[in-house]
């Protein structure tokens, strides 16, 4: 091979890697045809929005299932959208709660709503983090496998008039992601109740 002939491709090699290379870091660090993915996103911010009613209205799209993972459970009227959806849709209800929520203060109320919710055939699973047996503090649905809300807001009858966001996206991806969260909780929780290892 001739000098020029080794210029050129290492020219070419150089080249290469500056088209390749820049083209990664600029497309890492920019959106897609100018997306923005708030597009997709509806957030409500309580007290200045009902946060309730666009929660009850995200849980009435529900068909086949609905996964939450919550720390505080209060709101009578989320424990009758969820009852309606399983004995008029039959619609498959799951909830992983934090076990102290129950113990506490408003754990009478709590205790109630969960009461509900088993009578209907609902499953409801009282636990804790995986970690040194913390709070499960997480606050989200995800309903037929496709939407999911999070953010701040407790299904509590007081999260309304607390500041407090819900964040609600179609989003097969993040639907998965926050059901293999999801299971991974449950796992633990039966594995506790059971006494066997997850």
């Amino acid at each position: 091979m001739s000098l020029k002939q080794k210029f050129l491709v290492v020219l070419v090699v150089v080249l290469l890697g500056m088209s390749f290379g820049g083209g990664f870091w600029v497309g890492s660090h920019t959106n897609r045809g100018d997306v923005d993915p708030q597009d997709y996103i509806k957030t409500v911010f309580t007290p200045y929005e009902s946060g309730i009613d666009s929660f009850l209205d995200f849980l009435d799209q529900a068909h086949q299932s609905v996964h939450i993972a919550d720390y505080a459970f209060t709101d009578p009227r989320v424990v009758d959208k969820l009852i309606e959806l399983k004995t008029k849709r039959g619609v498959g209800i799951r909830l992983l709660l934090d076990k102290s929520q129950t113990q506490g203060r408003s754990g009478p109320v709590e205790q109630a709503q969960i009461a509900r919710l088993t009578a209907a055939g609902v499953e409801v699973l009282l636990g804790t983090s995986e970690k040194k047996h913390q709070l499960l503090h997480s606050k989200y649905t995800v309903v037929d496998g496709l939407y999911v809300q999070s953010g701040s807001f407790n299904y509590t009858k007081a999260a309304n008039d607390q500041a407090n966001t819900l964040d609600f996206i179609k989003s097969k991806k993040r639907a998965r992601l926050f059901l293999d969260n999801w299971d991974r909780m449950y796992r633990y929780i039966r594995s506790q109740q059971s006494g066997a290892k997850p």
